[in-house]
């Protein structure tokens, strides 16, 4: 791939990922969270109890980045960490009634990139295949990239939320 497509390339991923990072960030701030706080509760609402280093691997951050997410979730009583009588080494994050509150609120939120890829969708059978093999692209993209157990996690919350 010749520069030129490469720095296209690069420009339209951004620009799709900034519509979705412009509309989770202000969901999120609609309910007093940052686009972080919101993505570590929901990793914590599917996993129930999480380990910190889990969390880091899921949210593709450093651990330092999740434990200042986590102290300032924890600060608003939406998270509590423990650790296990057996293993004292390792802190588990779950979710308080307050967290399970505000991950419930940040359900109600719609997306227009959703909307867009559901009208493109419904225009034609070869709009609905091609979406259904850039989804398949995404999935060996990141499988490339984040691994398989990234893939699996992703793959089952999907399942879980149907």
């Amino acid at each position: 791939m010749d520069s030129i497509q490469t720095h296209k390339l690069m420009n339209y991923m951004r620009g799709t990922y900034k519509v979705l990072e412009n509309e989770w960030q202000k969901n999120a701030r609609e309910i007093g969270l940052t686009q972080a706080e919101q993505h570590v509760m929901w990793i914590v609402y599917f996993e129930e109890e999480v380990t910190i280093t889990k969390i880091s691997e899921i949210g593709l951050w450093d651990v330092s980045t999740v434990m200042q997410v986590l102290k300032r979730l924890k600060n608003k009583m939406f998270v509590k960490l423990e650790k296990k009588t057996d293993d004292r080494r390792v802190s588990y994050v779950t979710l308080t009634e307050e967290g399970l509150t505000k991950v419930e609120a940040s359900d109600q939120y719609s997306y227009s990139v959703m909307k867009y890829l559901e009208e493109y969708r419904s225009k034609s059978e070869e709009n609905a295949e091609f979406l259904e093999e850039m989804y398949q692209f995404q999935m060996e993209f990141n499988k490339h990239f984040h691994g398989n157990e990234f893939v699996k996690w992703v793959e089952r919350q999907q399942v879980k939320t149907t």
